[in-house]
């Protein structure tokens, strides 16, 4: 070692992530490369962790026992759970008998399968998965799952749809549906396939510790949208659901604020007024319902506009940038 240098006179350290590229061509002490690398390992963290799916056994692949029909709990299925007294069915291919004819999972060899719709008189089946850890509040995730509908039944429904929770709903001791907002619900066309696998996926930002995931049809029978694409089979839309994920994004998607900006907002006769201070470069506002599911995106670039917004009556929360969140009456 000469005057605090290593004796290895360079070290190379070449890391590309995400676009970042981290080179060391000079020589270092130590010292200083103890704290390079740490702050490497810091950003392939905070990267991965980005990254990482939360939603623990998220295809449904792992089991304790193989189950029969209606078996689908906790005592069957690794991390996951129902939340009603309803039938939820667990399918895996190394438990015989109990496999559909037609369908295959779309990764791995486990699935889940649900009532979404039940002809004749309102009947749910809904299925709750555990998160890894509970979501940040602020923080933007992405949401997906995937969807087949069975082939024995002839209807189909558009409103399948996942919603994230502090705690585990129920348990009810009905079958009707759970009467709450998901947070991500299918906006597309009905998810009618019988071969292939639908996604479902949707942006929401978190209000903080949420950790269950809970997918089906959250809509009375009169607020389904319900079309019938088969002529031989069951009436009624049966599911099967695979390959869950909920993933933070890189970014809240808001920009930051300086902390000397004010940020105002107001609702009134259908717009949405915003007064932001100080210096405004382009800035993304989100629009977000108490679950935190977002309502509108809206595009700023003066320091102040009027956003022609059309909401349902409610309360909800906008999103100025940084911590600044101001609460809206929509009358």
């Amino acid at each position: 070692m000469i005057d605090g240098v290593s004796s290895i006179p360079y070290i190379w350290f070449y890391i590309t992530f995400d676009s970042a590229i981290f080179l060391v061509s000079n020589p270092v002490s130590h010292k200083s490369f103890m704290k390079f690398t740490l702050t490497i390992l810091s950003v392939l963290l905070l990267n991965l962790a980005t990254a990482q799916n939360l939603v623990l056994n998220p295809g449904l692949d792992n089991y304790l026992t193989c189950p029969g029909f209606g078996q689908f709990s906790s005592t069957y299925v690794t991390n996951w759970s129902k939340p009603s007294i309803a039938s939820s069915d667990y399918y895996h291919f190394t438990c015989p008998g109990i496999n559909p004819v037609l369908q295959f999972p779309r990764s791995g060899e486990g699935y889940a399968g649900i009532i979404a719709y039940n002809f004749g008189q309102e009947y749910r089946e809904y299925i709750t998965g555990t998160l890894s850890l509970p979501l940040v509040a602020g923080q933007l995730y992405d949401v997906e799952f995937w969807v087949s509908l069975h082939n024995g039944y002839i209807q189909a429904i558009n409103e399948l749809g996942a919603y994230l929770s502090v705690a585990s709903p129920g348990p009810f001791s009905n079958v009707l549906h759970i009467n709450v907002q998901p947070q991500i619900e299918n906006t597309s066309s009905a998810l009618n396939d019988t071969t292939n696998w639908r996604r479902v996926w949707g942006t929401f930002m978190a209000t903080g510790g949420e950790q269950y995931i809970t997918i089906g049809n959250f809509r009375s029978d009169s607020l389904t949208t319900i079309t019938q694409p088969g002529t031989s089979g069951s009436f009624g839309a049966y599911y099967f659901v695979d390959d869950v994920s909920v993933i933070a994004q890189s970014s809240t998607g808001i920009s930051s604020s300086n902390s000397d900006e004010q940020f105002e907002c107001w609702y009134h006769n259908g717009y949405l007024n915003i007064n932001l201070s100080g210096s405004v470069a382009s800035r993304e506002i989100l629009i977000t319902d108490l679950s935190g599911r977002i309502c509108r995106r809206l595009h700023v670039s003066s320091n102040k506009s009027q956003h022609a917004v059309d909401l349902a009556t409610g309360v909800y929360l906008v999103h100025g940038g940084g911590r600044r969140v101001k609460k809206v009456l929509v009358d």
